[in-house]
């Protein structure tokens, strides 16, 4: 949604001033939320930012005259200004819009201050699993730059004083981002034992910041990473062969919650690998022509990748969306009760992180009643179906391997260009692999 702005009449009687005038103020609106700017520096004539209200309704009229007139188009010529500055950001944010329509000095020298905005942007963009990550990271940064450990309940802080604790203290700037720096923190993370995959999205974090601060808010340093390279994580990604999905497929149970998690599952590897965050937001408007065309929730806002994935609704898709759907069917309502749109972002979130939780402990206990051994989770659906199409019928073109990629604009590039027909092909070929030949197999012994 792009950011709109306007002229506001602040009429509330706590507002105005001594003499009854109504202060004028820029009006900026993202996302239903709206801010109030100042018009002083900008505005021709001092006394054209405060208004009566009978002089506010001349100057609003169809056609204004005189002095009116001038200050309609007074008005119109700092809208136009705003509306120019947003044109010219690359994703819309309120501090971006800030430092280019109020010349507001930039705060991202400082490293903290900088990724704590970016995570303030990502929250107001509904990007909260990325600000997650980079709020781990954030975390990670001032724990090594301070020596002290950082934790917070997360049912009693106030985000406010999350802010305070990691902007205030000692700065860390981006100057003093060096390749030595960024060998001493990726050792330090080794000592506390964290992953090499976990050590590389926080690196990963602090490069695209760093990326941010030099291109967009036009911060001085050296680039750190052209002679800097992470250890890259070596551990090998589970995919199930058809026998296994297969068996987590016909799996009896009455246990309904496991029967649930388990469909959700298989709706996941049916749907091409699709991410759990993916089907707990899908409403009905995202079925077209029976597809499912959306977004993937982990790359939505990269311009690069912004064009929707498209993948057929197979008949146990839909037999799966008929067994738990939302009852009461809308245009822009869930498909399954996961989410509900009454609540805010940031509890839709915990919802989805349930979920996944949710998914991984049935998936774990059915692949265990069914003999596999393998410690998995929700993921393996991606890598599964990835697999299991090469190694059958699909082109690696088509699967473009990057379902298990480094990067998802390749697997973008190569999925858009496949006709509906193939797709629907390829989605009715894995089902009856699945369903019926691998069955055959298991009720043979």
């Amino acid at each position: 949604m792009e950011a709109t702005a306007r002229i506001f009449f602040q009429k509330a009687p706590a507002k105005r001033t001594t003499d009854n005038l109504c202060p004028v103020k820029l009006c900026v609106t993202h996302k239903r939320e709206r801010r109030y700017y100042s018009i002083a520096k900008r505005i021709k004539a001092a006394e054209w930012l405060f208004l009566s209200e009978s002089d506010i309704e001349k100057a609003k009229s169809d056609s204004p005259r005189g002095k009116y007139r001038d200050i309609a188009f007074e008005y119109k010529r700092i809208v136009n200004e705003a509306e120019n500055a947003i044109g010219e950001l690359p994703r819309f944010s309120f501090n971006l819009f800030e430092e280019k329509f109020l010349a507001k000095a930039s705060s991202w020298d400082n490293v903290f201050t900088a990724m704590w905005q970016h995570i303030r942007d990502l929250r107001a963009e509904g990007r909260l699993g990325y600000a997650s990550s980079f709020e781990s990271t954030l975390r990670a940064i001032k724990e090594f730059h301070t020596g002290k450990s950082f934790k917070f309940n997360p049912r009693l802080d106030k985000v406010a004083n999350r802010m305070n604790d990691y902007t205030t203290g000692k700065p860390l700037n981006f100057i003093d981002i060096t390749p030595n720096w960024l060998k001493s923190f990726e050792l330090s993370l080794v000592k506390k034992k964290k992953s090499k995959s976990t050590i590389g999205i926080y690196i990963r974090n602090i490069r695209v910041l760093f990326n941010l601060a030099m291109k967009v808010h036009k911060v001085k340093a050296e680039y750190p990473f052209d002679d800097y390279k992470p250890k890259t994580a070596n551990g090998r990604k589970i995919a199930l062969n058809a026998l296994q999905i297969s068996m987590i497929a016909n799996y009896k149970t009455k246990n309904p919650q496991e029967q649930f998690y388990r469909d959700i599952f298989m709706f996941s590897f049916l749907g091409s690998g699709m991410n759990l965050s993916d089907i707990a937001r899908l409403k009905y408007s995202n079925i077209i022509d029976g597809e499912l065309w959306f977004v993937r929730e982990k790359t939505k806002g990269e311009e690069a990748v912004e064009d929707k994935i498209h993948v057929p609704v197979s008949p146990k898709m839909h037999s799966i969306i008929d067994r738990y759907r939302n009852k009461a069917i809308g245009f822009d309502s869930y498909i399954f009760p996961i989410l509900k749109p009454e609540l805010s972002d940031e509890k839709n979130y915990a919802k989805i992180k349930q979920l996944t939780k949710q998914v991984n402990k049935y998936l774990r206990r059915i692949a265990k009643a069914v003999g596999i051994n393998e410690s998995i989770s929700s993921y393996v659906a991606r890598h599964s179906w990835a697999t299991i199409a090469k190694n059958n019928w699909t082109s690696i073109e088509f699967i473009s391997e990057a379902l298990g990629h480094s990067s998802v604009s390749v697997t973008k590039r190569y999925l858009k260009s496949f006709e509906k027909t193939t797709r629907e092909q390829h989605s009715e070929k894995m089902e009856n692999l699945i369903f019926t030949e691998s069955k055959k197999t298991i009720e043979a012994g």
